[in-house]
């Protein structure tokens, strides 16, 4: 590239111009280099209807920067002199050089921004393409699932009880911490009011039906999809970025009956175990509230609870419920990791999908199981 700084050598003139009335002659290298180092002074204005030819048979050089800065001169005289300008003494190279950039627009066409109605409808399509994409992701799973229960000897042990280390056992001092706290927060709120009119005892039943039908599961869900769910989003898409999963695929192995089937195995097996634990610490931490705050002892606690309405049933309804959180978290978690675009960004963007999603179809589904309970007489 011809350079306009000091040198050992002679330098280049820098890109100027002279007027003479008629005619704009260009001097200097017209270069990039050269462009910012020259003296483009505003060019003197053109009286309305003149003719005006640039003269380019003194430039020294000529680069796609100077053959763009020529172009952009040429428009602006036009525009000032509202007359034609006409081009001469370029070299057929340069007279090319100046005819390729004129073609090339200097900025690119802003794509016209979508209207609500446009935009509501690309939304809904990336719902459904989504939607769409999970279940088959979902068939996929069950059908590799089910080649597991008809040939067992394929079933990966080992990596199912570290995976039921990692989400279970793991997992046992935060989801116990928070139902016992939850446990405390409801004994506590609805105590004052029921001592209020003497019925302290009905406590039981407040913390009782509250933890096993509704609080414990959920939260023990929530907790599995913001610790376990995301970590399953995490680590496949590591695994997707830097090419495991396709090293698998060459292999002929099947990433997700790899993968994706030890998670679910062992998700199905801790969950309702998970669930049962958070039901205790609950009743736990009401337990401890009431004997304290609102003279429920222990005693009559524990002889109320069996007595409680509908109590055997909330236990199991409780129960039932874990399977289907237990799917939804993994199902979620890992076809979010095997969609992983891009690197750490992608990652990160396929974490915080995984794990808002997985909360909201868990709370979807506690809601339609609360209305088939209630159907049911449950």
């Amino acid at each position: 590239m011809v350079g306009c700084e000091r040198s050992a050598f002679p330098a280049p003139e820098p890109a100027g111009w002279r007027f003479d009335g008629s005619r704009l002659r260009l001097t200097g290298a017209w270069t990039v280099l050269c462009l910012e180092k020259g003296r483009l002074e505003q060019p003197p204005p053109v009286p309305p209807g003149r003719p005006l030819v640039i003269d380019g048979s003194a430039l020294t050089a000529l680069d796609s920067a100077g053959a763009r800065a020529i172009v952009a001169l040429r428009a602006r005289l036009q525009r000032q002199g509202s007359a034609p300008v006409r081009l001469e003494g370029f070299t057929p190279s340069r007279r090319r050089l100046l005819a390729l950039v004129e073609g090339v627009p200097s900025v690119a066409p802003r794509e016209p921004r979508p209207q609500w109605l446009e935009s509501l409808g690309l939304a809904a399509f990336d719902v459904v393409a989504d939607g769409l994409a999970y279940l088959a992701f979902v068939g996929r799973l069950a059908l590799q699932g089910l080649g597991w229960l008809r040939h067992p000897r394929r079933i990966r042990w080992r990596a199912t009880l570290a995976e039921m280390q990692r989400a279970g056992v793991n997992a046992l001092f935060i989801v116990g911490l928070l139902s016992f706290l939850m446990g405390v927060v409801i004994a506590y709120q609805g105590g004052d009011p029921l001592s209020r009119y003497g019925a302290n005892i009905y406590l039981v039943d407040l913390v009782g039906l509250t933890m096993l039908r509704e609080i414990a599961p959920l939260v023990t869900a929530i907790i599995m999809a913001g610790r376990t769910g995301s970590a399953y989003t995490a680590e496949i898409g590591a695994m997707k970025i830097t090419e495991e999963v396709d090293a698998l695929r060459s292999l002929a192995i099947r990433p997700v009956e790899i993968l994706a089937l030890p998670k679910l195995a062992a998700m199905l097996v801790v969950m309702p175990l998970l669930i049962v634990f958070a039901d205790f610490t609950g009743l736990l931490g009401g337990v401890l509230v009431s004997d304290l705050l609102f003279g429920v002892g222990l005693r009559s606690y524990l002889e109320r609870l069996p007595q409680t309405f509908l109590m055997p049933s909330s236990f199991w309804v409780g129960l039932v419920k874990a399977p289907v959180f237990a799917f939804i978290i993994t199902s979620i978690g890992c076809h979010q990791g095997f969609r992983v675009r891009g690197g750490a960004t992608g990652v990160g963007y396929a974490t915080t999908r995984s794990v808002v999603q997985s909360i909201f179809l868990v709370i979807v589904v506690d809601a339609l199981f609360s209305i088939l309970f209630n159907r049911l007489d449950l």
